[in-house]
């Protein structure tokens, strides 16, 4: 039998024994197997060892996990395939959901109030990068129709509002490096989701919300709601723009406007 054949079935008996995610064990496996053989046989088997041992198969899928995501990045076509993947935007299967009983009891007419929060306090912008750990981006001026309020606090999330003066209409600026935070009351259904494009970022919009109508059980998409949001993330910062309120004032705040403003944000205003 030649040194190939020895070569090969000694391999045929190491996978029967040790299955190729344990393949890190091979030299000391080997070494029980080729016990008792003349030296020079072993010698022969060493050196064979040295110029073909098998790749491992995990280290070879990580080769080629590599190799695929270079291809995503480096071709339009990847990219898209990428951005198809990464959903900003946690998508609705339906366009309504059953309310809990205690969400019920909650509910107000055309609200989403289920979902509402109490406002943390207002403070600074640099109090608040102060506290989550990193540095916000912010708008060098302050939207038409707009007062500024400050920044609140949500965790580690920070959120730079404005205000109509009438109190009717709000922006807010929202950024963080944990992602967002998804709910049912949260998602959007797919036909809702439009992708653009925030300078060379790939982006989301969205119109709508889900809202409880008078006397039902369940939450309904209403696409027409006053709220629309814009997601984004660059440098491991997640970003949002939300703009609500139906008031004069601020009607020029459509989609083009808002990514405008995406577009103008910085980190020394």
């Amino acid at each position: 039998m030649d040194q190939k054949r020895i070569q090969s079935a000694l391999q045929d008996a190491l996978e029967e024994k040790m299955p190729a995610s344990r393949i890190n064990l091979w030299p000391a496996v080997r070494a029980n197997l080729v016990a008792g053989k003349p030296q020079s046989e072993q010698q022969g088997e060493k050196m064979n060892t040295i110029k073909m041992r098998p790749v491992p198969r995990i280290a070879f899928a990580l080769v080629i996990i590599v190799a695929l995501v270079a291809i995503t990045l480096l071709t339009p076509q990847g990219r898209t395939f990428a951005q198809s993947i990464l959903q900003l935007f946690s998508r609705a299967e339906s366009t309504s959901f059953p309310l809990q009983s205690s969400q019920i009891a909650a509910s107000e007419p055309e609200s989403s109030a289920p979902t509402a929060m109490a406002p943390a306090p207002l403070t600074s912008v640099a109090e608040a990068e102060a506290q989550a750990g990193f540095s916000a981006a912010e708008l060098p001026y302050i939207p038409e129709g707009f007062n500024y309020l400050g920044a609140r606090l949500y965790g580690k999330t920070i959120n730079i509002e404005y205000e109509t003066p009438d109190k009717g209409g709000h922006l807010h600026i929202q950024q963080s490096q944990s992602g967002y935070l998804q709910s049912e009351w949260d998602q959007v259904p797919s036909d809702s989701v439009v992708d653009v494009q925030i300078g060379e970022l790939d982006g989301e919009f969205a119109q709508g919300i889900f809202v409880v109508y008078p006397g039902e059980t369940s939450a309904r998409w209403n696409p027409d709601a006053a709220i629309l949001r814009l997601r984004w993330e660059k440098d491991g910062i997640w970003f949002e723009i939300t703009k609500s309120g139906d008031v004069e004032a601020i009607e020029y705040l459509d989609q083009a406007t808002l990514i405008k403003i995406a577009e103008s944000l910085v980190y020394k205003p």
